[in-house]
Formats: C-alpha cells, structure tokens, sequence
C-alpha cells in the first residue's frame, strides 16, 4: 500500500517486543528509498493462505517451520528471489548450512557445473537462527540449594557441558516443589521437550529422526523414536518433573507476548528450567526477577550406562571419570548424543504483492550487518548471516554482562546442529500436527503400554537419593507405533492425490493436443474441399 510519499511495506510476523526496534532500524537505513515497515502481528498460515489466494495480505511474512515453508512452496504463494539475490550479491553459502532447505526448492536437472541461482529456486531468506539450550532459574537452585543443605540432603550439580538426560531428571526433581497444603505445585523443574526441536532434539539425540532424508517415509517407530517418547512420558508421568495439561492450565504465567506459554511461566518463576532458543532471552530479560543462566542441551546417553556410573561412588562424585563409549573420559564419547534441531524464521514476498522491489530492500536489510548486530545485541536467537553471529562469542556485551556465562553452551549448541526435517508430497503440515498430537498424548498419558506387565526400575532417581521409580517402558514403543500408522496413512493418502494431480494434468494436456490434432485435420479436410468445389 502507498502512504504519501512512502512505499509502506506490510510484515507478517508475531507481535514480539523486538520487532519495533527492529522496524525503526529499517525505516530509518531505508528513509531514501522512501520505503517504510509496518507490523502485520500475525504470521498465521491460514490467513496467509487465504489472503494470496484472494491477491491481498502482508507483502512480507514470516515462515517458522521448514514444513510451513515446504507448505507455501506446493501453494505458490512466494515470489522467486534468484534475480534479486544475484543483483543484491547474496549467497546462499552466506547463511547457515542447515537452513538452506527452508530457504530455496532445488531445481531439477541443472547441469553440475551450474551455479546456485541455478541449482535452486530461493523463495526465503533466513530472519533468525536457534538451536535450544537449559535455561535455568539459578536463584531457584540456590534457594532450592540452602534448604536441602539445612535438611542434610545433597543438592544435585549444577549442568555442564556433557550432561545427560538422567542429570537433568535430578535436577528438575530436586527444583520441582509442592506447595506446603494441597495436591498443587509450587514450580517445576521442568518445562518438558520445549520449544524449537521439542520432541524432535530427544529422537535426534537418541540417533533418529521422524523422517528419512527426502522425507518420502516415516521413521518414528525406531528404536531412537520408542526411547525419545518414552522419555517425554516419563518426565511428566513418571518423575513428575514436568506439569501437565491440567497442572499448566492451574499456573499463571507473566501477561504480554507468550504469558501462559512455558517461556510465560519460567519467566514468573514457575518452572526452574526450559529447553527453548536463545530468544527466550527477550521475555526473560524484560519480566524475570531472578537470574537466569544457560547451559547446553542434556545429552542422550542409555540409562543402563548412566546407572553403572552412579553405582560407582569415585565416579558418581566426580562426572568427568565416566568412563565406556558414552563417557566423558573420551572426546569421542563426550559428544555423543549431543543434536539439536536448527530452526527459527525465514521471511518470504507474497506473490501478487504490488510492491514487489521494495519488500525485497526488507530481505536485504534481514542480511544486513546492522539486522544482524541488532538482533544479536536483543536476543532474538542469531543472525542469519554467519560471520556476524560468530562476532557474539568473542565480544563480550557491557549491557549484559551477566550473560557472558551463556556463549560456552550457546557456541557447543550452534556446533552440534541438525536440519530441521518436512514429510514429501505436500504432507509436511499434516504431519507436523500429528507430530504435535504425538508430544500432547505422551504427556496427557493417552497411550496404552504395549505389555501391561512391563516394568522398568530407574535406580538413583527416586526424590530422595538411592531411592528408586518404576515405570512401564513399552508406552513409548506403543506410542509411536500408533502415531506411525497414522503419519503413513497421511503420507501415502498424500502421495495418491499427488500422482492423480499429475495424472490429470498430463490427460488434461494430452486431451488438448488431440483436440488440436483433430481441429487441424478437420480444416486440412475443410481446405481440400473447398479448393475441390472450386476446381470443379
């Protein structure tokens, strides 16, 4: 739309605080282009639907999903950026490795010496960067620290860089407490899978993933699938670490852009840690009143080695004597079961937008040192461009110096990155909601276990130390085992209408050409008729 004399550009994006300095950046690097940037808050994917179909909406908007890109890819709904991006010197080999599948479709057949402007379509250029990380309410954990230390009871350590999922069960069990009257929980230690990867980072670290490469099969009911879920369900079922439905629903969160979200109540001081980008930090810094720190992801390691570990006393009191294939001792094991999903947002041009150059001068300014720095310096996770966001981990921020404690887990997340998966044949969003119904049933307990007599002992991490919980550990197996069956029933009912699309596109050109053919047969007939009554 036109505002006076400015080109005003409308952003489809969430109605996060930082979007307003980051808008006022824009107008003012772009006052002579007399181009300007106003929110649209919401990026909804329906809405964003309907409106290019209907030739209206945002000309800019935010894509948060590979499976959302892939999305708007199959629909048509975003301008192509080759010749803008060759014009503008910008470089897919710019930005970071594993966001390239939610920026640019490749293209099929380009001959091998051919350059990327070739090899791929680009729709998208990255908006931000994340991996998760722990958040952890440290002011929590000392409190928490002090009253076990009056009671004679051993706090667990604080995290460190290879820690394991079973470390952070200890952790969140010592940080979970009960209101002093009632069945109600004070906090949690835990916010459960969290943002970004979510479930996903559990079956990565386990050694799978939800898809094959192409994402043409569904490969969740794995050994690494039946132990991820396994493991969100007993963080909520089995440990009581992480709240429920019910339990969240009875919390109150902090107001404003994602008050009653999970980021809402660790901000209030409800749970003692999240998984969840470094853009938490924004919410954090802005309603938190205690200190928070961040630490990496736990790492998977089998609970039958973390258990041999704990049965030692040497190496129980001293984690970096964990000795075997998964133990510290070793570079090698140290990093094992160590992943973590890369995502964030990549913003696109609505195909049809009247102002089509001017909203490309926004993606310019997404690659931009001065977006890339401000971002960084305001904790919307990192920049797209890479070299500017590694500046982050060696120039220490006077504004926040507390946060320097971050950038040790922040740059071991960033080093151990997975590309963020998207099912084929236009199935992406689908799947992607019953990967969603997945996590809620496994918290919820919605699963039946696949042998009701199962039962599975996990010494050392009862509430008080040595004491032991039990769990039934075939709900995980049951659980993708059920969701697997549905997520192929999508993807083959996905990949039928795919091929009859085809099918029909191909009889609806042949039938054209016949008609064609037989149009001009019958006025070659017509003509030779016709030169046959006048030569007669």
């Amino acid at each position: 739309s036109a505002g006076g004399e400015y080109t005003v550009i409308r952003w489809a994006s969430d109605p996060n605080p930082a979007r307003t300095e980051q808008m006022a950046l824009f107008n003012r690097l772009y006052e002579d282009k007399k181009v300007r940037v106003i929110l649209d808050p919401s990026a909804d994917v329906q809405k964003i639907l309907t409106q290019a179909a209907a030739g209206s909406g945002p000309d800019v908007f935010d894509i948060y999903s590979y499976a959302t890109f892939a999305l708007y890819a199959s629909k048509g709904v975003m301008v192509e950026l080759n010749d803008y991006m060759r014009e503008a010197k910008l470089s897919l080999d710019d930005f970071w490795l594993h966001r390239r599948n939610a920026l640019a479709v490749p293209t099929a057949d380009a001959p091998a010496e051919a350059d990327e402007y070739e090899r791929f379509r680009i729709y998208a250029v990255p908006n931000n960067v994340t991996v998760s990380v722990t958040f952890l309410n440290r002011s929590l954990y000392d409190a928490v620290q002090r009253e076990r230390q009056a009671r004679n009871l051993a706090m667990p350590p604080l995290p460190w860089n290879h820690w394991t999922w079973w470390d952070y069960v200890l952790l969140c069990q010592a940080l979970t407490k009960k209101r002093a009257a009632g069945r109600r929980f004070e906090s949690f230690g835990s916010g459960g899978a969290g943002f970004g990867g979510g479930l996903n980072n559990f079956i990565y670290q386990a050694g799978g993933s939800f898809l094959n490469d192409d994402g043409t099969e569904i490969a969740l009911d794995s050994p690494a699938g039946a132990i991820a879920a396994q493991y969100l369900y007993d963080l909520v079922n089995t440990f009581h670490i992480v709240p429920s439905a019910e339990d969240q629903s009875a919390q109150t969160g902090g107001g404003g852009w994602g008050g009653q979200s999970i980021l809402g109540l660790y901000s209030a001081g409800k749970l003692g840690t999240i998984l969840i980008g470094r853009w938490g930090l924004i919410k954090v810094r802005r309603e938190a009143r205690f200190t928070t720190e961040i630490y990496p992801m736990p790492r998977y390691v089998p609970y039958e080695e973390w258990e041999r570990w704990m049965s030692d006393p040497e190496i129980r009191a001293n984690p970096s004597l964990r000795d075997g294939p998964w133990g510290e001792i070793s570079e090698t094991g140290r990093h094992r079961g160590k992943a973590g999903e890369m995502g964030g947002r990549v913003t696109a041009i609505r195909k049809g937008t009247q102002h089509e150059r001017e909203a490309f001068y926004f993606l310019e300014y997404l690659s931009s040192p001065d977006f890339n720095n401000l971002l960084t310096k305001d904790a919307d996770a990192f920049g797209s461009r890479k070299q500017f966001s590694e500046r982050y981990f060696s120039q220490p921020d006077p504004e926040f110096p507390d946060e320097d404690q971050h950038r040790s887990a922040l740059l071991d997340a960033m080093e151990h990155p997975v590309a963020e998966q998207a099912a084929a044949y236009g199935a992406a969003f689908d799947i992607t909601r019953l990967q969603g119904a997945l996590g809620t049933n496994l918290i919820n307990a919605a699963y039946q276990s696949a042998d009701s007599t199962a039962r599975q002992t996990y010494r050392f991490l009862g509430r008080m130390p040595d004491q032991s919980v039990v769990s039934n550990p075939t709900v995980g197996q049951a659980a993708v085992t059920e969701m697997s069956v549905r997520m192929r029933e999508s993807l083959a009912k996905a990949k039928r209408n795919r091929t009859l699309s085809s099918r029909s596109h191909v009889l609806d050109i042949l039938g054209i050409a016949i008609l064609l053919v037989a149009i001009g047969i019958g006025l070659a007939f017509y003509a030779r008729r016709q030169r046959a009554e006048m030569d007669a």
